[in-house]
């Protein structure tokens, strides 16, 4: 029998007390002991986001957090900017546009970042932009963007800035508060070591005093009725309980780990799984690279085949290339619960996946480059 490892960029592995909070009998939500868990997990939220912004814990998925961010931070008629790097930054345009705004959409090549200069040149074009939607971490393509920058040229031109962090946050620092981000998206299928279910949104200050001085009609992702219910330690509808409560669990392993050496080890397993695939001959997609996920391009369209070939014969699931990179590329994830143990598994079950298929003759490269990596960087593990 082989047991199943997972290594997709989401959902990713959950830790057994995790997997143990979870099996446990349910709760009554409108309890105190609720309430206590459902506070308790917004503050670890606040940590690892860096915040002292209140935090709106939704039952729904990053997706569904992104349209409570873009729902709220907006009125109809206003004009947006968004960039785009891959599946899932284009969510942003999509969103917005489905609520009739004007979009201005700028768009980087897959494995490319959008450039600052080029937000900069969007608002000098699009004077009276309201609010500028773009993604920290792109899951689709690996790369990561310097949203810090784009934080200084929203609020020089008085604009908003919210971002995607669905896939950084737990993998890299998100500096809230320094950084000066209006909404910060995140899904509890990440980073926070949970199942999908839950998605959550920091809010600033500015964000809310626009938010009371109009925004879209909005019911169910009003993130200010979320708000004022969250400062009693309640929501304003039944939640998913089981998960909150899992969520208190993990990010109580979290801040016991400590912020910094949650990142300084995902540094670690990115970049010795850049160095291990890199050493079986294999091209990197990003050219700023993600803690979160390890984009390769494979030979020829044998994504698919390497995928299914891990799977059925080593126990180990990856993920493929979206929309147009379908069967292009492959992505090794690395987000949350994963040490230089496992990455050593994956690294060793797809070089012999690439030699089992013949798009590779020698074996031991990767794993020999995973170990250098690993025995010559500070976040060693």
């Amino acid at each position: 029998m082989k047991t199943p490892r997972l290594f997709t960029p989401g959902p990713t592995a959950i830790p057994a007390e995790v997997l143990e909070t979870a099996a446990r009998p349910l709760i009554h939500h409108r309890t105190e002991a609720f309430r206590q868990a459902h506070r308790d997990a917004m503050s670890g939220l606040q940590y690892i986001l860096r915040t002292t912004n209140p935090v709106a814990i939704l039952t729904a998925s990053g997706s569904g957090a992104m349209e409570a961010a873009v729902v709220n931070m907006t009125r109809p008629g206003d004009t947006v900017i968004t960039t785009e790097l891959g599946k899932f930054s284009e969510r942003w345009r999509e969103i917005a546009e489905a609520y009739g705004m004007k979009v201005v959409t700028l768009k980087a090549e897959y494995g490319q970042v959008v450039q600052p200069a080029a937000v900069e040149r969007a608002f000098m074009s699009n004077p009276g932009a309201a609010v500028l939607f773009a993604t920290h971490s792109e899951t689709a393509t690996g790369v990561l963007q310097d949203v810090e920058a784009f934080a200084k040229i929203a609020r020089a031109h008085g604009a908003l800035i919210g971002v995607d962090a669905i896939t950084s946050a737990g993998a890299h620092d998100v500096r809230t508060d320094d950084w000066g981000l209006d909404a910060v998206v995140g899904g509890s299928q990440k980073g926070v070591m949970i199942p999908p279910g839950l998605g959550y949104v920091a809010v600033s200050e500015r964000a809310r005093a626009r938010m009371r001085e109009g925004r879209h009609p909005v019911y169910y992702f009003d993130l200010l009725k979320a708000l004022a219910s969250a400062e009693k330690g309640d929501t304003p509808y039944t939640p998913a309980i089981t998960l909150v409560l899992a969520l208190r669990t993990a990010l109580e392993m979290m801040r016991a780990e400590g912020i910094e050496n949650i990142i300084a080890r995902h540094d670690a397993n990115a970049r010795a799984t850049r160095a291990a695939v890199t050493a079986m001959g294999l091209e990197l997609l990003a050219a700023v690279p993600s803690n979160a996920t390890t984009a390769v391009r494979t030979p020829g369209d044998s994504a698919g085949a390497i995928q299914k070939h891990l799977e059925k014969h080593y126990g180990v699931k990856i993920a493929g290339g979206q929309g147009a990179l379908k069967g292009k590329i492959v992505r090794i994830g690395h987000l949350g619960h994963y040490d230089a143990t496992d990455m050593y598994a994956v690294v060793s079950a797809l070089e012999a996946t690439l030699n089992d298929l013949g798009l590779l003759n020698t074996f031991g490269r990767g794993v020999a480059a995973l170990r250098e990596s690993y025995a010559g960087g500070a976040g060693k593990r």
